[in-house]
């Protein structure tokens, strides 16, 4: 799992204390560890993946389904979603009209020294950012080889092709010749068919 995959920043907007919240997520294969933090307060809570097996049977979902589900709907800001965080818990609710269905939530811890604690948002995005970079970086390169090969392949179809053209040419006079041989041959025996006879008579 690449970086930008196993760790994710997003500002949501969730309902506690009127104020936008930062969320940090380290996603691993069928759990997470999740923190959230404001200006002074930091909470942190785990998504087990005994959880996940749970909320994916209520929602009768297969688990990796459900897990993407989950990882789209925390990894962005969605007007789709309601984020709050009440009594401990943080919840993610999916809006339906003038309802909401619940999809999942999960036990949060305050954190009593967050400045010991809170995880540096600066370096975690400067890492993210050059991990982003050298990805780009790299897939130029692989996009540069594939144009690159894919000119080649140009080049080289275009070449079979007038050889192809030439070859189909080539063949085509000689079978034209051939046919005129034969006409010749056959005109040449029609002419000489009545000078046969005249001598047989």
């Amino acid at each position: 799992m690449d970086l930008d995959e196993a760790i994710t920043v997003t500002k949501l907007d969730v309902q506690f204390e009127g104020e936008g919240c930062y969320l940090l997520i380290g996603w691993q294969v069928d759990s997470f560890e999740l923190y959230l933090f404001n200006k002074d307060k930091l909470w942190k809570g785990r998504f087990s993946p005994n959880r996940l097996a749970g909320f994916s049977r209520n929602l009768q979902l297969p688990e990796s389904k459900y897990y993407e589900l989950v990882k789209t709907c925390l990894s962005q800001a969605s007007q789709d979603y309601c984020y709050e965080l009440k009594s401990g818990f943080f919840y993610w609710k999916r809006r339906l009209k003038d309802s909401f269905v619940m999809e999942g939530f999960l036990p949060m811890e305050l954190v009593e020294q967050p400045k010991k604690s809170q995880p540096n948002l600066i370096e975690v995005l400067v890492a993210l950012n050059s991990h982003l970079k050298g990805k780009v970086n790299s897939l130029k390169y692989k996009f540069e080889t594939i144009k690159s090969d894919y000119q080649k392949c140009l080049k080289d179809t275009e070449e079979f092709l007038h050889l192809k053209i030439d070859m189909e040419k080539a063949l085509c006079d000689k079978f034209v010749s051939l046919l005129n041989m034969k006409k010749t041959s056959i005109n040449a025996l029609q002419l000489n068919q009545p000078l046969l006879e005249d001598k047989e008579g």
